[in-house]
């Protein structure tokens, strides 16, 4: 797209280094380090900035922006999405929720959740000391279809882009960490409501840029909002193969044709370190369009953690719940000669 990108990540990736004139690891989120990288890349505050899920979240103030063209949300706009303004939002513009408390006992049929959760991160079926010192509250679970909408706002102006089943891993305390995305096609009806609640929010937080909205369908086709993501995240790449050098083209083609891609989380079983593995396996990805994010040299993986994702297409009648699982087992296979990871995945 005619620029040249400097990174700062904190996951190191071989692909990475294909697109980036440079880029910077940070292994822990630090706003004063963040701060001094990018002045040191851009210091008379020229050139064009995008900060991405995982480090917006700790953004403090409008410092790091600057003087910088924003691609992105203003931090003070991420800080009130994620905070209990959020509810009141919900409540002016009149968007179903679900129910919701500040306070309250371990309760089945109820989430706790952190207001800066993302990704099924920081969403917990009981108390564990990594929530009890959060900033949480109690969401009452919706059983239904878990849709996220993708769009992009320009100067007032909304545009979907498409929308996305999420997948998620089967972890009994964690039960929305996601483990992958596929687009989906919605009836028109469905879509329409889609397009008024993103419109609302789009209006009501002056958003910009690339976001994503995450919604539950219940089987009476009502629609629920859970999450505002004002932030480029998982589909990325997804609409970046839709879309090509006019993703971020608010005028550009409204039809574009539906495509069956998907992206899917390989998530590491295991502590996992880099010369433990298959290189010849991650070595031979490098080339492969499939796959992003994928592990370098001398990196230390902890379990749970991401090891990369997969892009793939599928089929009308595929069953993606499936395909999601094996794709997941086939890769750890191949990465770590075993195959006793199998019953844990499939």
């Amino acid at each position: 797209m005619g620029y040249d990108v400097y990174a700062i990540h904190k996951y190191n990736s071989l692909l990475i280094q294909n697109y980036c004139k440079k880029n910077y690891i940070l292994k822990k989120n630090c706003p004063k380090k963040i701060k001094n990288i990018v002045d040191e890349i851009d210091p008379f505050q020229r050139m064009e900035i995008l900060v991405g899920s995982g480090f917006i979240e700790e953004v403090q103030n409008k410092t790091l922006i600057g003087n910088r063209l924003n691609r992105g949300n203003k931090p003070s706009i991420i800080h009130d999405i994620k905070s209990k303004k959020f509810f009141s939002m919900m409540a002016k513009n009149k968007i179903n929720h679900p129910d919701w408390k500040l306070k309250g006992k371990q309760n089945s049929g109820w989430l706790i959740k952190s207001h800066s959760s993302f990704g099924g991160q920081k969403v917990w079926l009981n108390f564990n000391h990594d929530n009890l010192t959060e900033d949480i509250y109690f969401q009452k679970i919706i059983i239904g279809q878990h849709i996220s909408i993708q769009f992009l706002v320009e100067k007032g102006k909304t545009k979907l882009l498409c929308f996305c089943k999420q997948h998620f891993l089967q972890e009994e305390s964690r039960p929305f960490i996601i483990s992958g995305i596929t687009t989906i096609n919605l009836k028109e009806k469905i879509k329409r409501e889609m397009l008024s609640i993103t419109k609302k929010i789009s209006k009501f937080y002056s958003l910009n840029g690339l976001n994503s909205i995450d919604t539950v369908i219940d089987s009476d086709e009502k629609i629920f909002l859970i999450e505002i993501n004002p932030r480029p995240g998982l589909a990325l790449k997804l609409l970046s193969k839709i879309y090509g050098k006019d993703l971020f083209e608010i005028n550009s083609n409204l039809n574009k044709k539906l495509l069956n891609l998907g992206t899917v989380v390989i998530y590491s079983p295991k502590d996992l370190i880099y010369k433990n593995c298959n290189k010849s396996f991650l070595i031979d990805l490098k080339k492969s369009k499939k796959f992003s994010e994928l592990p370098n040299k001398n990196d230390h993986i902890k379990k749970g953690s991401p090891i990369c994702l997969k892009h793939f297409s599928f089929l009308k009648n595929e069953n993606l719940e499936e395909k999601v699982k094996k794709i997941t087992y086939k890769f750890l296979k191949d990465l770590l000669y075993e195959d006793k990871f199998k019953s844990n995945i499939i």
